[in-house]
C-alpha cells in the first residue's frame, strides 16, 4: 500500500471507529473505548445487540448474515469496525490480523 493510500485508509478507520463509538456511546449512555467489551461491561443486552446490528446494516451499507452473528463480531468499537471492513473487502487493522492469525 502507497503511503498516500495507508494515509487514506487510516483516515477511513479513523473516521469509522469514531462514528461508532459515538453510536454505541449514545446506545448505552456511557464512555466506552474501543476495545472495551461491551458485554463484559454489562452494557448491551440482547435487544441492544440487535440494534447494533441493524445500525451496522443501515449506516455502514453491509448485510449480516445469520453467520455472522456471532458476539465476538460486536463486542467493542474495534471489532465492529474490522467487521464492517471484512464485509467491504477492505484491509483489517493489524491487531485485528494479528488476532485472526
Amino acid at each position: 500500500m502507497t503511503k498516500q493510500a495507508h494515509s487514506l485508509h487510516d483516515a477511513v478507520h479513523d473516521d469509522l471507529i469514531v462514528e461508532l463509538k459515538n453510536h454505541l456511546e449514545s446506545l448505552t449512555a456511557s464512555t466506552v473505548e474501543p476495545d472495551d467489551d461491551f458485554f463484559e461491561r454489562g452494557l448491551i443486552n440482547s435487544l441492544r445487540a440487535l440494534e447494533i446490528v441493524v445500525h451496522v446494516e443501515q449506516a455502514h451499507g453491509v448485510s449480516v448474515d445469520v453467520e455472522d452473528l456471532d458476539l465476538n463480531n460486536f463486542r467493542t468499537v474495534n471489532r465492529i469496525a474490522d467487521f464492517v471492513r471484512r464485509k467491504r473487502g477492505e484491509q483489517q487493522s493489524p491487531a485485528a490480523e494479528a488476532v485472526s492469525q
